[in-house]
């Protein structure tokens, strides 16, 4: 397929969406990039319970061990 005949790129679509984060992230700590990134709101459900299930310890975890 030639590159007149593509109605959408995912490539292109992808390498802007990081340069565009890289450049919003860009001189932040960690701290800082973690805390921009949990403050953006989600509206797909799927990356909603994805980020709900990332915030909670995992079950049998050392960290949840641990701290019993």
């Amino acid at each position: 397929m030639s590159e007149a005949e593509k109605a959408f790129d995912a490539v292109a679509m992808m390498r802007s969406a990081r340069e565009r984060t890289s450049e919003a992230i860009e001189g932040m700590t960690l701290e800082e990039e973690l805390k921009c990134l949990a403050s953006q709101e989600l509206h797909d459900p799927f990356l909603k319970r994805l980020r709900g299930r990332a915030a909670q310890p995992a079950k049998g975890s050392v960290r949840a061990s641990a701290a019993q």
